[in-house]
C-alpha cells in the first residue's frame, strides 16, 4: 500500500468531499428554480444551468477516477503511476465554471459601477487563469505519468494565482461599489442591506479564493500526488455554489425590507409601486435623498423615461432598472 498511498489518499478524500458539495450545490439549485427560475432573465438562468451541467461532468469524472483507481486498478502500482481521461476532464472543468462565474460577476461589477478600466484588469486576469487551466489540461492528456507532473508549475501557478488574483479583485470592486452607494445614502435600511451585501462579496471572493491557493500549496509540496485534489475536487463546485448562493440570498434580504418592492424586466410581473427605500437587492438604487447625480456615483446616466437597465451587484436578480424616486417617497 506504501506504493501508491500518495496517488489513493488524495483522491479518496477529495472525492468524498466533492459529493457532499455537489449535493449542496444541487439543494441550491433545487432553491434557486423554486423561487427564481420564473423571476430571472434567460442570461442568469443559461448561466446557472451550464455551471451545473459542467460541475455534473466533473463529478462523473471524478467519482469514476475514484472508481477505476481505488476498485478497478487497487494495488496495480503500474497502473496508478499514470493519469487518464479523469484528471484533464476536471481541470477543464474547473476552469470553465470558474471562467464562467467570474466573467459574469464582471459583467454585474460593470453595470453597478461603469468603471471599464477596473473591467478590464478584472477582465485580464480570469482569462489569464482560462487560459492557464486549458493549457494545464492539454498538458496532462499529452503527458501522462505522474513523474511528469513537475514539468506544468509555471502553467500551474499562472492558472491559479490569476483565478484567485481575480476573485479577490473582483470582490474588492464590488464592495468599493456597494461601500460608494452606502456612503451617499441616508436611508438606515439601505445601509442594512448593501452591508449585507458587502459581507456575501467578501465571502464569496474568500472560499474561492483559499481553495485556490491551498491547492497551489499542496501542488508545489507534492507535484507527484494526488494530495492536492483533497481541494481541488471542490473548487469547481465552490464557484457554482457561491453564485447559487448570492442567487437564494435574495429571500432573505427582501424579508429585511418588507417595503421594497421589485422591478423586473425579465417577464415576472413588477411589485416597483410599492414605495419606500431603494431596492438594493435587484439593483434599484435611489439617489433623490443623496442630492448627488447618478454619474457621480459612477453609475450611467437617467434616460428620458428615469430608467435604465442595471443588474443587481453581487445578489444576481433579475434585470431592473435604476429609478429616481421623489424625496417625499422617501420614509
Amino acid at each position: 500500500m506504501s506504493d501508491f498511498s500518495p496517488i489513493l489518499r488524495g483522491v479518496t478524500v477529495g472525492t468524498n468531499l466533492n459529493g457532499m458539495v455537489y449535493m449542496l450545490e444541487v439543494f441550491q439549485l433545487v432553491s434557486y428554480l423554486r423561487h427564481y427560475w420564473k423571476r430571472d432573465g434567460y442570461l442568469i438562468k443559461g448561466v446557472v444551468l451550464l455551471c451545473f451541467v459542467i460541475d455534473t461532468i466533473c463529478t462523473i469524472a471524478i467519482f469514476a477516477w475514484a472508481y477505476i483507481d481505488g476498485v478497478i486498478h487497487w494495488g496495480q502500482v503500474e497502473y496508478l503511476s499514470r493519469q487518464f481521461w479523469p484528471t484533464p476532464t476536471w481541470v477543464f472543468c474547473t476552469t470553465f465554471v470558474g471562467a464562467i462565474v467570474q466573467s459574469f460577476l464582471i459583467y454585474r461589477y460593470y453595470l453597478l459601477s461603469s468603471q471599464r478600466i477596473m473591467s478590464c484588469i478584472l477582465a485580464i486576469f480570469m482569462f489569464g487563469g482560462l487560459v492557464g487551466g486549458f493549457l494545464l489540461g492539454i498538458f496532462n492528456i499529452t503527458f501522462v505519468s505522474y513523474a511528469d507532473r513537475e514539468k506544468p508549475k509555471i502553467i500551474s501557478m499562472i492558472w491559479l494565482i490569476s483565478s484567485s488574483t481575480a476573485d479577490v479583485l473582483i470582490a474588492v470592486s464590488l464592495v468599493l461599489a456597494l461601500s460608494r452607494v452606502s456612503a451617499v445614502t441616508t436611508i438606515r435600511r439601505t445601509k442594512l442591506l448593501l452591508s449585507k451585501l458587502i459581507i456575501v462579496s467578501i465571502q464569496s471572493g474568500a472560499v474561492t479564493t483559499i481553495l485556490a491557493l491551498l491547492l497551489l500549496t499542496f501542488y508545489l509540496a507534492s507535484p507527484t500526488t494526488n494530495d492536492p485534489a483533497i481541494f481541488g475536487f471542490i473548487l469547481g463546485r465552490a464557484y457554482t455554489i457561491t453564485m447559487l448562493f448570492n442567487l437564494n440570498i435574495r429571500r432573505s434580504l427582501e424579508t429585511t425590507c418588507t417595503v421594497c418592492g421589485m422591478n423586473t424586466l425579465g417577464g415576472a410581473a413588477s411589485a416597483a409601486t410599492k414605495v419606500g427605500m431603494s431596492n438594493i437587492i435587484h439593483g434599484e438604487v435611489d439617489h433623490a435623498a443623496s442630492g448627488l447625480h447618478p454619474q457621480e456615483l459612477g453609475l450611467p446616466q437617467l434616460d428620458v423615461n428615469g430608467t435604465i437597465p442595471l443588474e443587481d451587484a453581487h445578489s444576481f436578480g433579475s434585470r431592473s432598472s435604476l429609478r429616481a424616486s421623489k424625496a417625499p417617497e422617501l420614509v
